[in-house]
């Protein structure tokens, strides 16, 4: 079953992570990369641990030789570990407590992925080192492969979602954020793409852009903005949504607070608010807050629209300003409101 029939699953282990990721385990996740002289780290892995093979470059075969020896070391190799003779093997080393929950969660999202994503993941992994061997080692074929294992294959998506939200970090030997909020974040992408491919919607650049609408919220309401989003998208033109994980590729640079007030002061026609406690939390919502209050002090309210999904105080915020209830309205329900405020400003 693809990811887009896969949604009910996609929120469950959202909702799972989330908890998890809140208690703030002492887990790590390491790369260890291994070459036939040495492993790329010497050091004593304390327990609770877990290792497992990610993937591997074999190298380039030559003629009949190199492919008898190809199988004669399949034939010889525990396959747990990976293929004897290979010139590099990336492992993924799990340490610390929560280990044994993280495991069992992320062999169920591995399983998200049905068998013809898993293979197109498992080309992406390998996909750089194949390219620059198939120059280098012309006519020879150079041979790679990832690890089946869900549990392998979720912690390869893990490094393609750092490779498109920030690049290199993958390649670091250890990896951050923790195994528990990262696995959220890109459970979080997949819920609203859908694919493994892609994490920039638009080609066009942002700042020449004019949205439609701009939505502000902090990330523990990301669902419910993702499913209004989603639902509103078909009633309108590309690019006329703001919703930061349409454009991750165009955000990852200096100054993106310099970029992002510009988008809700000056390039959007409507700006959502999805007000709650955590609203008031965050900094980067504190940041879009401040380009909205002097939209609000210019007395451009038609721009402005408020989502509750609580009573928290939020400064700025009088008991006398209108709002949509979140709590009594579904996604799709919001979207329908979203759109009839876009209609209303532009007739």
């Amino acid at each position: 079953m693809p990811l887009t029939e896969r949604t009910d699953e996609l929120k469950r282990l959202i909702q799972a992570f989330e908890s998890e990721a809140g208690k703030f385990y002492p887990l790590t996740l390491s790369l260890l990369y291994v070459t036939q002289n040495a492993p790329s780290v010497n050091r004593q892995i304390p327990k609770p641990n877990h290792g497992i093979m990610l993937w591997q470059y074999y190298g380039a075969i030559h003629g009949d030789s190199g492919a008898a020896e190809l199988a004669k070391n399949l034939n010889d190799s525990d396959l747990k570990w990976g293929i004897r003779g290979a010139e590099l093997s990336c492992f993924g080393v799990l340490e610390g407590d929560g280990c044994e929950l993280f495991v069992r969660m992320a062999q169920r999202a591995g399983a998200l992925f049905d068998k013809a994503e898993a293979s197109l993941l498992k080309s992406l992994m390998v996909k750089e080192i194949m390219e620059v061997e198939l120059k280098r080692c012309s006519p020879a074929k150079p041979t790679a492969a990832a690890n089946d294992n869900p549990l392998a294959v979720w912690l390869n998506y893990l490094l393609f979602h750092l490779s498109l939200t920030n690049p290199g970090r993958e390649r670091a030997q250890r990896i951050d954020p923790d195994p528990f909020t990262l696995s959220l974040l890109a459970l979080e992408r997949l819920y609203s793409e859908r694919s493994i491919d892609k994490v920039d919607r638009s080609v066009r650049q942002l700042s020449a852009l004019r949205f439609k609408v701009a939505m502000s919220f902090p990330g523990e309401r990301r669902q419910y903005v993702s499913d209004t989003v989603t639902a509103l998208r078909p009633q309108l033109p590309p690019d006329s949504i703001f919703y930061d994980y349409d454009y991750q590729a165009q955000l990852a640079k200096p100054n993106l607070d310099v970029l992002l007030q510009d988008v809700y002061r000056n390039q959007a026609d409507l700006i959502v608010i999805f007000l709650c406690e955590e609203y008031t939390e965050k900094q980067w919502c504190g940041l879009e807050w401040r380009a909205i209050r002097d939209l609000i002090k210019h007395k451009n309210d038609d721009q402005v629209m408020f989502v509750r999904f609580d009573d928290a105080s939020v400064e700025g915020v009088l008991s006398i300003d209108g709002y949509v209830d979140a709590r009594v309205h579904s996604p799709e329900k919001m979207a329908d409101f979203i759109l009839q405020r876009i209609q209303t400003s532009t007739s």
